[in-house]
């Protein structure tokens, strides 16, 4: 599939604590676009929007993807190290430090989006554009909610999985049972199982952490959120899918208040409207980033 998608080139960045997986496509000399995904997704999220490149070309783009750490081919955190928001935007700083981008476009979805603006608006400099997919900032609770969050994580942290050691004969069997409970049809759900599965002599077994389904330890306020959302200098543009459920959070209005240079978009699609419309997703980026260069 990579090699249908004109990859330029696969690699792996060995950051402080794990190595992660990543690939590029475009111009290696453009201007560069990082993206980042959705949880329990992998870079073949962007897969669709790759499938021809001329576009990255012709704008003299260089666009970067990487598996998160716990996703697709990336690395585990080690057992003592859980999963968390912060700890996803040390990743992606050290990402860039590693690759010695300065500056650079900003393109995520859902998690993504919520690591995106984290990163923008804790190193608005370095961000000349910020695109996010269905996704407005990161999840938030109240601060009554907080120690009922703290104990809940505390006490599944540690839990048994059984599914460490389920392994898989038939893939197909694997993406139908996920296409029916996705937006996405079963070519789509396709190019992300196959990524966040490897072949054994057993059978298939998922490559993706177990422990990325455990619950946080404690989320953000909304007015920590608010704070960061205000401190996003850069134009900002927010994709979401009429059959998306991002508009439909009660808090979302609120949030795009405080964006300095915010457009807005409704597209076709679900949540993963740019795997399900890709055509529309780059007409409208491009654009975006033609007026803001």
């Amino acid at each position: 599939m990579l090699n249908a998608l004109n990859v330029r080139r696969n690699f792996k960045i060995q950051l402080p604590n794990l190595e992660i997986a990543a690939a590029e496509w475009g111009n290696p000399t453009g201007n560069p676009i990082i993206a980042l995904h959705g949880w329990l997704d992998n870079i073949a999220s962007y897969y669709p929007l790759l499938m021809q490149s001329n576009w990255l070309l012709q704008n003299n783009l260089r666009f970067i993807a990487f598996d998160l750490p716990g996703h697709g081919h990336s690395e585990h955190r080690h057992l003592s190290h859980p999963y968390n928001l912060v700890e996803y935007v040390q990743d992606l700083h050290d990402f860039v430090e590693a690759l010695q981008l300065n500056e650079f476009s900003l393109l995520g979805h859902s998690l993504g989006a919520a690591i995106a603006t984290l990163f923008a608006a804790t190193f608005p400099q370095r961000v000349s554009n910020l695109i996010l997919i269905e996704g407005v900032g990161p999840l938030t609770q109240t601060e009554e909610e907080g120690p009922a969050q703290l104990a809940k994580s505390i006490l599944q942290r540690n839990r048994h999985y059984n599914r460490d050691n389920q392994y898989y004969e038939d893939l197909q069997l694997i993406i139908h049972a996920r296409a029916k409970v996705s937006d996405l049809d079963e070519q789509n759900v396709a190019l992300l199982v196959e990524r966040n599965m490897r072949s054994t002599n057993q059978g298939y077994h998922w490559r993706s952490d177990p422990r990325l389904r455990l619950p946080t330890a404690l989320y953000l306020t909304p007015k920590q959120a608010q704070a960061f959302n205000k401190n996003l200098s850069m134009p900002t543009i927010l994709l979401y899918g009429k059959n998306g459920f991002v508009h439909k959070y009660p808090a979302v209005k609120e949030r795009i208040a405080d964006y300095k240079q915010l457009q807005i978009r409704e597209l076709d699609g679900g949540h993963h409207l740019h795997m399900q419309y890709p055509e529309q997703v780059i007409e409208t980026i491009v654009p975006f980033l033609k007026a803001n260069s």
